[in-house]
């Protein structure tokens, strides 16, 4: 007989439930909250489904920053977990994690649930190992939690994923030839893997079609060049989002992209408002390699969205203004030119290049001699999002022709001293010049970070030591060997 078990709500110093053998842990039909804390995991009262939508939708919500934990017992088995998107029009997905210390935190990734547009029920393989389980939401769309199950001994496995449906019913029927032939070469790779799409110069106008996306493996778009090769969208500027509005994505879980000689533009009207969320590369996969790709929007750009993944970039070009390189995972970037746009069409604001939302087991974001150039007055190097924020700009140079600029003033020391959800785990810099080879970075810069109530001061000035251990060999390990033949056999790649 299975036992039922409230489950706890997580706040700051709260206890975990504790699972035994075939637990129902906890069902929103038998025990639903009462309490809506501020933090953690918290209830917006009896949530269900949103007004005219009828998924049968009654749970938990979690928000942008929601979670949940828990204790099983030493046993194998399987974690059921019953949940769907509150919109009904989006889809959600889940993201389970185990933790060592005393609190809960997503430390090493487990795995992800494959997105759903309604009412599923989801298992995850657990080993008796994996004890401390931490739940948080992956996609953007508000998720309601409305079962959790542990069932020991259980074998269930995941079933595949398939795609999640298209946020907006797809016409083809305006877009340019070019467009088609991408889409449907595009639509052929899928179905195989390990194919090479070739595009000769020419604007591939995808229209507002967004989250055109790479679902196999080692798949290769080789342009003809960089500045003449353009896949660009441009979505209503009233559906920004970072999880809504990608050019191109790399679905969860694929590996081997590579993308070469081209560029990705997301064209939403970002300066109507000042703002808007538009990216131009969702990358959920890993191994993913971009060799003279130049990124073009301005807020969250690019998304890297996987954690423990690797991607690398070389001689590639980054625009954007609000954390136009943002996420997780490990991602070296060599001699790559970060452009920043203007904040504002009125030339005001700050400009901030990175928002890194590392888990523990990534090694964050690495820059290699890599140029920053701005046509923004003020430039943070990064911000801290979630998790273990962890960035590192090594050998970069300040590029003063498209205008000057500071990374001081308003808030920023080089970096954003406010976090936005957490304080970081590591912020570097080392040996930052002028075009004439001039060092300008300080010898030291002991600044104090703050989230809320908690500070952390930390020198982001590294020494010749400390930054040596963020060689391409070091942060890529093995991958690191491979990936210069892989760029040397693309790049004599004839069609």
């Amino acid at each position: 007989m299975k036992r039922l078990f409230f489950l706890t709500v997580v706040a700051l110093m709260s206890m975990v439930s504790v699972a035994g053998k075939n637990d129902l842990l906890w069902d929103y039909a038998i025990a639903a909250p009462k309490e809506n804390p501020d933090r953690g995991l918290y209830f917006a009262g009896r949530v269900e489904d949103a007004q005219g939508v009828k998924n049968g939708l009654k749970g938990i919500k979690l928000n942008s920053s929601g979670w949940c934990a828990f204790q099983k017992a030493s046993v194998a088995g399987v974690l059921k977990l019953t949940f769907g998107p509150r919109s009904g029009m989006n889809p959600s997905s889940l993201q389970v994690f185990t933790w060592s210390g005393e609190q809960p935190q997503p430390e090493t990734f487990v795995a992800s649930t494959c997105p759903v547009t309604g009412l599923r029920r989801q298992v995850i393989p657990l080993t008796a190992e994996q004890n401390n389980i931490y739940i948080m939401r992956l996609l953007e769309e508000e998720t309601v939690l409305q079962r959790i199950e542990f069932v020991e001994g259980a074998t269930d496995k995941p079933e595949p994923c398939n795609e999640p449906e298209e946020v907006v019913e797809e016409n083809w029927d305006n877009l340019s030839e070019n467009a088609l032939f991408f889409l449907h070469a595009l639509e052929e790779a899928n179905r195989t893997g390990n194919t090479t799409i070739y595009l000769p110069n020419g604007i591939y106008d995808l229209g507002e079609k967004t989250l055109t996306a790479i679902t196999a493996n080692h798949i290769s778009i080789i342009g003809e060049s960089m500045e003449d090769v353009i896949i660009r969208n441009a979505p209503d500027y009233r559906r920004e989002s970072i999880s809504k509005t990608a050019t191109l994505r790399i679905a969860q879980g694929v590996e081997g992209t590579y993308l070469q000689n081209l560029t990705l533009q997301n064209a939403l009207d970002y300066y109507r408002n000042d703002n808007g969320r538009a990216v131009a590369l969702w990358d959920q996969g890993t191994k993913t390699i971009c060799k003279h790709v130049r990124l073009l929007s301005y807020q969250d750009t690019y998304y890297s969205d996987m954690p423990g993944a690797m991607k690398y970039f070389e001689d590639c070009e980054i625009h954007g203004t609000v954390d136009f390189i943002c996420g997780d995972g490990t991602v070296y970037f060599q001699n790559t030119l970060l452009f920043c746009e203007r904040r504002r069409k009125d030339g005001s604001g700050a400009d901030k290049v990175t928002a890194s939302g590392a888990t523990p087991e990534d090694r964050g974001y690495v820059f290699e001699g890599c140029t920053i150039r701005s046509e923004c007055p003020l430039v943070s190097l990064g911000r801290s999002w979630k998790y273990t924020p962890k960035c590192v700009f090594l050998n970069t140079t300040l590029d003063y022709s498209a205008g000057d600029f500071s990374l001081t003033g308003k808030g920023i020391e080089r970096w954003t001293l406010k976090g936005m959800r957490t304080l970081p785990e590591c912020f570097g810099e080392y040996r930052t010049r002028d075009t004439k080879g001039k060092i300008v970075s300080p010898k030291k810069n002991e600044i104090t970070f703050v989230y809320k109530g908690e500070t952390k001061t930390m020198n982001t000035i590294l020494s010749r030591h400390e930054a040596a251990r963020y060689s391409k060999k070091t942060i890529l390990g093995p991958w690191a060997k491979e990936i210069q033949q892989i760029i040397l056999t693309n790049q004599n790649y004839k069609r």
